[in-house]
């Protein structure tokens, strides 16, 4: 959404669209683990989590987490494609996409990810009365992924290799009871924030004013749709949409505050007349605060905003 409203020529355009990229390509290799374990058993019990967040002496984050009585593994996921070299000064991950071409970005360092991870877990662990070796393992999704310069302390095998990965370690002592195995499960769920990333515009230190404004066409992407009797009608395409402009208010939301005004709201999608914002803010189940015309404004909770991501993925999918 902050990629397609901000103008061609904006300072941050490329940058966003590499980070973009990248989250799009991370979200092809969780996938791809989520498979390998959908596919796959192993002859002691255990749970699987996935996208895990949690809070210790720091906020982390945990692509997937394997729990069983003898250990827990954290898979970190990884979808870079070409010749990969693990670098230690300063910690990073470097990519060669051919003998001539060496990516002129270098990544975080996934071991040092792994290794902050391992440890903000043992103290989450810790603080519950729970005592168990951790193991931490860089999976990439992609035989493409060729490591030419392997990590110093970190295991890095391939997300097809999990499964004999995980059946190797040993299982000599139990740590747990399976009941106390299941009740960390829960714990950890129960006890998961999922990260929020709103407002885009402040996380990336971008002015609201910058963005482009309108009401956009899920047609053909351009921020022209004018409020008529039937609809909101794209002058580009021709194409109509009774609910564009619900959709576009979520993107403020997202974008820049959770709370927004009459004011705020117009001059967002692009119209003038006061009673139409007021009818599209009160039509959409927000809390109103305020008691005179000049105070009120309307709120949604950030963590509402998943209702309507079916419906956002699909408009700007690509």
């Amino acid at each position: 959404m902050l990629y397609e409203r901000l103008p061609n020529d904006h300072t941050m355009k490329s940058v966003i669209n590499s980070k973009l990229r990248a989250a799009k390509a991370g979200i092809i290799g969780e996938a791809t683990v989520e498979d390998v374990f959908e596919k796959y058993d192993f002859p002691f019990y255990y749970k699987i989590l996935h996208d895990v967040n949690l809070t210790s002496n720091g906020k982390f984050q945990i692509d997937t987490l394997f729990i069983c009585q003898y250990f827990v593994v954290i898979l970190e996921s990884k979808n870079i494609l070409g010749k990969l070299f693990f670098e230690n000064d300063p910690p990073c991950l470097k990519r060669e996409l051919d003998s001539r071409n060496q990516d002129p970005f270098s990544f975080g360092s996934p071991e040092i990810q792994v290794d902050r991870n391992i440890y903000l877990l043992r103290e989450w662990l810790n603080k519950r009365g729970i005592n168990i070796p951790i193991v931490g393992v860089i999976i990439f999704s992609s035989t493409k992924s060729i490591v030419m310069k392997a990590p110093n302390h970190t295991s890095v095998i391939y997300a097809l290799n999990i499964p004999v990965y995980i059946r190797k370690l040993q299982r000599q002592k139990e740590y747990l009871t399976v009941t106390q195995m299941k009740e960390v499960a829960v714990a950890i769920m129960q006890h998961d924030q999922p990260y929020i990333p709103f407002p885009m515009c402040k996380k990336w230190g971008i002015d609201p004013a910058e963005l482009i404004t309108g009401v956009k066409c899920d047609k053909c992407g351009r921020f022209e749709m004018i409020k008529k009797s039937n609809g909101w009608n794209c002058s580009n395409c021709g194409n109509i949409d009774r609910l564009a402009h619900k959709y576009t208010v979520y993107e403020w939301f997202a974008l820049v505050s959770k709370k927004i005004t009459n004011k705020e709201c117009r001059s967002f999608l692009c119209i003038e007349s006061h009673q139409l914002a007021s009818r599209i803010l009160n039509s959409m189940n927000l809390t109103r605060k305020g008691k005179s015309k000049n105070t009120t404004h309307y709120i949604l909770g950030w963590e509402k905003l998943d209702n309507w991501k079916g419906r956002i993925d699909e408009k700007y999918r690509s």
